[in-house]
């Protein structure tokens, strides 16, 4: 899909992924982008970078924990191009199984339960415009066999599955379905695994691991949204190593 002209959403724009991905999307000439988060000033900041390089920006302040709220935004705003369902949480402290059953179907509501609602609806809207690419953001522990934030994972697993089994809409609807893997990367969200920081193990995931910048996957979601000969289900997987970005590619029949 030409982003030039398009309409978007990207939820989780206050910062880090999600706002380098508006960034980006305004600068490859999208028309009008609706950024949704938790974080009403920092919406501001990312709205005045995606207006700098001339997309109209529009900030909408929305807990994606409250299901019936966010299903009622989407219905409400959810008539675009492109779908940037980025917006993902970790478990912070204590972790599973210390912690406590409201916070779990926190988790669950931020990660999965809403990103299926809104890609629910931009699926049907999307159908009845002609068409659509919608991005799901993952990670690169849905590939793995373990990580030590359980319910972060199970989460992520969730959406890889989820994505892989929207593919038939490609050919049902005209609307692609895409997954965004980011291996490790420097955003505010590592702040948030540990008690006012990052944790001891994220400490040590980051000594041991070269963390992308949003900007890495940014370029990804290009890819993913520009690309119309890939898959319905496709994902690509975005790692940095000896200073360079890394590409992984997949497909929905594939993990």
């Amino acid at each position: 899909m030409d982003i030039k002209g398009k309409t978007a959403i990207v939820t989780g724009a206050a910062g880090g992924i999600g706002r380098a991905t508006a960034v980006m999307l305004a600068a490859r000439g999208a028309a009008e982008i609706r950024l949704v988060d938790v974080k009403q000033n920092e919406l501001a900041e990312t709205a005045r970078l995606v207006e700098a390089e001339g997309a109209r920006a529009t900030t909408h302040a929305l807990d994606l924990s409250d299901v019936p709220a966010a299903e009622a935004w989407f219905l409400a705003h959810g008539d675009v191009d492109i779908l940037h369902n980025n917006a993902g949480v970790v478990s912070g402290l204590p972790q599973f199984p210390d912690v406590d059953a409201a916070r779990l179907r926190w988790i669950i509501d931020v990660n999965i339960t809403s990103l299926v609602a809104a890609t629910q609806i931009a699926v049907q809207r999307m159908k009845v415009r002609g068409g659509g690419v919608i991005i799901n953001t993952v990670s690169t522990v849905a590939l793995g066999t373990g990580f030590y934030d359980a319910m972060y994972a199970t989460t992520k697993a969730a959406v890889m599955m989820f994505t892989r089994c929207c593919a038939p809409l490609k050919e049902e609807c005209n609307v692609r379905v895409a997954g965004m893997l980011p291996g490790l990367v420097d955003t505010p969200i590592l702040d948030t695994t540990g008690a006012g920081g990052k944790s001891e193990w994220m400490k040590t995931v980051l000594a041991n691991n070269e963390a992308c910048v949003p900007e890495d996957i940014a370029g990804g979601v290009a890819m993913l949204i520009e690309d119309d000969s890939l898959a319905g289900g496709d994902w690509v997987a975005v790692r940095r190593s000896n200073g360079q970005v890394e590409y992984q590619w997949g497909h929905a029949d594939t993990v």
